[in-house]
């Protein structure tokens, strides 16, 4: 699996995901995340605004990256590992603040959902990292639990 970026808008509040994450983070090679600093602002185009911002500084050329987005295509689990596998540059995710993405920042990126539901920010990362290392193990042939 090639290296893998998250860019997440928010720090992990949730002890119990906390852990989650930990543990499903030390499972999968070649991640690094890096949670951005919560922008409080009581406009929601301004607070998106300042997040692409943020988010913009910490993109690569080089890399393919994909946003989050409820509107996003949607994949199965091996539909996922099979995108993931066929991407030959490093990958970088972007999860957006409460209020999503800015209009300017969707175009920028392909899109992916994980569900039609609305998730936090931290239960987005978490089920993002459970199909990251369901996508390594199939990649590698390993079983996991289903």
């Amino acid at each position: 699996m090639q290296q893998i970026t998250i860019i997440c808008i928010g720090k992990i509040k949730n002890q119990s995901l906390k852990k989650e994450i930990d543990e499903l983070s030390k499972r999968i090679q070649r991640l690094e995340i890096i949670e951005l600093k919560e922008i409080k602002d009581k406009n929601p185009e301004t607070l998106k605004q300042k997040e692409e911002e943020l988010i913009l500084h910490h993109i690569k050329q080089t890399h393919s990256t994909f946003l989050l987005h409820e509107h996003g295509n949607k994949y199965s689990t091996k539909e996922f590992s099979s995108l993931i596998s066929s991407v030959e540059n490093p990958i970088t995710l972007l999860i957006t603040g409460p209020y999503g993405p800015s209009q300017n920042l969707i175009p920028k990126f392909s899109r992916i959902s994980l569900s039609p539901m609305t998730f936090t920010h931290e239960q987005t990362l978490y089920l993002l990292l459970e199909q990251l290392y369901r996508a390594q193990c199939i990649e590698k042939n390993i079983p996991y639990t289903k």
